[in-house]
């Protein structure tokens, strides 16, 4: 047990947060890496809502609920900031959005924003759709064949969505759609190695080999662009024409490193999250009929965004399996200089992590907080504080393409359930992984049949 004090920012003797350092230099990083939800759970019981630790080679508190992310998110630039481990910084392009901070990190995010507002997302619904519809089609004639793995063709389905979405048409990278995307899984593998050693044999040296391919894709895409200046409507159409304070345009090694970080946000999370709410869905079957009965009112057939908002159990449904499993573990900050939370001193140099599953299960927030209920997003919506929820973070790092990661997942659920029912199949491993994303071993393996078309334009499709 620590029971160490610190001197408090008004010469009080403040306690450090109560905890223990495992073992030397390991700490009690194999606990946390065994079973992260468990080495929460027992510490939460023991030592309450602040607690420490020794973790992946630092001094870490972890603090909890709604009140802690709120001062963990106020922090960001003033006693704490953002911190990437190294395989995420050498993996990442240097000039990217997650890797820089101050007034760059500012700039770039309100340069990025107005194509990930909500509102300004009508014109990709279509091409969401039409991608959407050619996945599902492909699930619909293998599902014949047996059992259906979620997780590889939701991977293909969201990448497909992302890529176009961020690079408008996708004919001229260069190589193919499906080579690009296997280079991408390759250097995502890497990026939540904890020793990342280059070497040609390790999962973080063929990672990086992916990131050299990657990046030449990309470096010759952004070139063969802005000599054709063209016009459209893609995020890298945008960052090919923005000019900073001094006239000038954004460097082409800038463009390429967020475009490929784009890449893995708009990736990766949006995945875990679809095909958990899938899911859910199948361990429920009466939330699924509910939200298949809500597709089947709904008056207006198009998918709009005016439409999309008129689905309130889905959202709800979304919502709730987000709660349940977030998509993101956890994240880490460190201190800039010594703080107090809670009547403990954070010290400087510690590192602070943010729990998104400890947070969502908060009695006093969520009753009954291991229970699937879709229905408190309803009866209880304006209930909790604010970061009671936070499945997309918060504050100035909050997920930048939340609302098209929350638009896409309602196209592809809503197209879902109203062309098929599904099922778990029985026997597969229900355990799952919880590093680097939350995910059922087996895949998530699905019985999918397709339902008899209720009008004759849904029969003509």
């Amino acid at each position: 047990m620590l029971k160490t004090s610190v001197p408090g920012p008004t010469g009080a003797r403040l306690p450090a947060p109560p905890g223990s350092h495992g073992l030397p230099v390991l700490g009690e990083t194999l606990e946390f890496l065994r079973s992260p939800h468990h080495f929460a759970d027992t510490r939460i019981a023991r030592f309450g809502k602040v607690y420490q630790s020794h973790i992946l080679g630092k001094p870490t508190v972890f603090l909890i609920g709604a009140q802690a992310n709120h001062w963990i998110f106020a922090g960001e630039g003033r006693y704490l900031e953002n911190e990437w481990s190294p395989a995420i910084r050498k993996l990442l392009g240097a000039n990217c959005l997650s890797l820089i901070s101050g007034d760059a990190h500012k700039q770039r995010r309100k340069l990025l924003a107005p194509h990930f507002k909500r509102t300004s997302m009508a014109g990709c619904v279509a091409p969401m759709v039409a991608i959407a519809q050619a996945h599902l089609d492909r699930w619909a004639r293998d599902a014949g064949r047996g059992s259906l793995a979620v997780v590889p063709r939701m991977r293909a389905m969201v990448f497909e969505i992302a890529a176009v979405y961020l690079l408008g048409d996708t004919d001229d990278l260069g190589v193919g759609l499906e080579e690009f995307s296997r280079d991408f899984d390759t250097w995502v593998g890497g990026l939540f190695v904890a020793v990342p050693l280059a070497l040609p044999f390790t999962r973080f040296g063929r990672a990086m080999q992916a990131r050299r391919r990657l990046f030449g894709v990309l470096e010759r895409l952004v070139a063969k662009r802005e000599a054709e200046q063209r016009d459209d409507p893609s995020v890298l159409s945008t960052l090919l024409r923005v000019r900073d304070e001094h006239g000038q345009p954004l460097p082409r090694s800038t463009i390429v490193d967020e475009i490929q970080l784009l890449l893995f946000a708009g990736h990766d999370t949006t995945v875990t999250s679809t095909t958990n709410i899938i899911y859910h869905l199948g361990v429920h079957p009466e939330a699924q009929a509910r939200a298949r009965a809500e597709q089947d009112a709904m008056v207006d057939r198009e998918y709009t965004l005016e439409s999309l908002r008129a689905m309130p159990w889905l959202e709800a449904v979304i919502k709730e399996s987000m709660r349940l499993i977030p998509p993101i573990g956890g994240a880490f900050r460190v201190m800039t200089e010594d703080a107090e939370y809670g009547g403990f001193t954070i010290p400087k140099g510690h590192r602070v992590a943010i729990g998104p599953r400890a947070a969502h299960r908060e009695a006093e927030h969520w009753p009954d907080p291991e229970r699937f209920d879709p229905e408190r997003f309803i009866r209880e919506a304006d209930d909790r504080p604010p970061f009671a929820w936070i499945p997309f973070g918060g504050g100035p790092r909050i997920c930048l393409g939340q609302h098209f990661a929350m638009l896409e997942m309602h196209v592809v659920l809503a197209m879902l359930l109203r062309e098929f029912e599904w099922s778990l199949t029985p026997g597969q491993d229900q355990s799952f992984v919880i590093i680097p994303l939350p995910r059922q071993r087996s895949g998530t393996l699905i019985e999918l049949k397709r339902r008899a078309p209720r009008t004759q334009a849904e029969a003509r499709l």
